[in-house]
């Protein structure tokens, strides 16, 4: 009888061990297919990349936007941490979307005050495939 106890122990350690090693298994492969970023297209038309120099800058909130002039900024989105580019003039190589759709949940107030300022602008985005350092 403790024979056969300790090969059904050793049967159920197999079984979990095994069932552990495809949960795993199953993570990893869906980590790795979420790291590749999708890159949106309209009738199945071949991306442009374009390049774009810059200097790079990092708002209160976190986000980055590149600042080619003064009349041209984008807003930079990577699977990478830029901190490490911040006021830095890079070459970013990437797909430009013009038009982020997101939920309208907002919350606008009134200042009386302001004065006759203009209404900040939505940057487009720029999605970043590609960026290094620019050296003078």
């Amino acid at each position: 009888m403790n024979k056969f106890m300790k090969n059904t122990n050793l049967l159920r350690n197999a079984l979990i061990t095994v069932y552990v090693l495809i949960v795993l298994g199953f993570s990893a492969t869906a980590k790795a297919q979420m790291s590749i970023m999708p890159i949106p297209s309209n009738n199945h038309q071949q991306i442009q990349i374009q390049s774009y120099v810059g200097q790079v800058v990092m708002t209160v909130e976190g986000d980055f936007y590149l600042v080619v002039t003064e009349d041209v900024v984008f807003q930079l989105q990577s699977n990478v941490d830029l901190s490490q580019f911040n006021g830095l003039m890079v070459s970013v190589d990437g797909y430009e979307i013009k038009h982020k759709v997101k939920p309208v949940v907002e919350l606008a107030s009134l200042d009386p005050l302001s004065g006759s300022r203009d209404e900040a602008t939505v940057a487009p985005l720029l999605v970043v495939f590609g960026i290094s350092e620019v050296t003078n």
